[in-house]
């Protein structure tokens, strides 16, 4: 009687595991990894850069916490990314603002974190949760978060850089856009001029092309750039 229980203990236990491993529920063990939090259309690109960037380094790996289906996150990724490369990819399903949620993706062995704007009627505020949730958690690391954050309206940002402090940089790119297109609409050939420098900055921006790297060099402190 004493074994029936034993192994019946040990079944619910490993069920209740494999359950958590289908919902996307387990832990992450992952070191230097970066973090994306919320799914948008966006998140493809994100994650095609960082795959290249990643092609010199360690076993890198990107994970993701979103509202959504593990299986399904990782059936459209595999659809819209053609090659991983060396990259891991970690789907986890979850709530961006809850710091229990957040801690299964071990944000204090990051290397860097990004937060997407959700599609919901108040995704500023949905931002903002999540980084008081990464920054206030109690189980935080003394050390300083890399987070980059997006904000859809601009009357958000100053709340915003209340709540993330250092930590945080915001992106505002749609109301860019709406101005460039704006613009673009007013001025005749300004759209070729404007299309010209996007796909020089595309260039200059994308991990496909050559990098740039920044070093701190404390000699070269106070020194013009002829003299350096």
């Amino acid at each position: 009687l004493l074994l029936l229980k034993l192994i019946d203990a040990l079944t619910t236990g490993m069920e209740g595991k494999l359950a958590d491993l289908r919902k996307g529920r387990t832990q992450v063990i992952e070191t230097n990894h970066t973090i994306i939090l919320g799914w948008s259309s966006k998140i493809f690109d994100i994650i095609n850069e960082l795959i290249i960037a990643n092609e010199n380094q360690h076993n890198p790996s990107i994970v993701i916490l979103a509202s959504k289906d593990r299986i399904e996150m990782q059936e459209i990724i595999s659809q819209k990314i053609d090659e991983n490369k060396n990259t891991k990819i970690i789907c986890r399903n979850g709530d961006p603002m809850s710091i229990h949620d957040l801690n299964i993706l071990s944000p204090n062995n990051a290397r860097s974190i990004i937060i997407l704007a959700p599609f919901n009627d108040n995704p500023d505020v949905s931002v903002i949760k999540t980084i008081l949730a990464i920054t206030n958690n109690p189980q935080r690391t003394k050390q300083k978060f890399h987070i980059v954050a997006e904000i859809k309206e601009r009357n958000n940002i100053e709340v915003a850089r209340i709540a993330g402090t250092d930590e945080v940089i915001f992106v505002h790119a749609d109301e860019i856009i709406a101005r460039i297109i704006a613009q673009s609409g007013r001025q005749s050939g300004l759209s070729i001029i404007l299309s010209m420098i996007f796909v020089a900055l595309s260039m200059l921006l994308s991990f496909k092309y050559d990098e740039i790297y920044f070093k701190y060099e404390p000699l070269l402190i106070g020194k013009t750039f002829h003299d350096a």
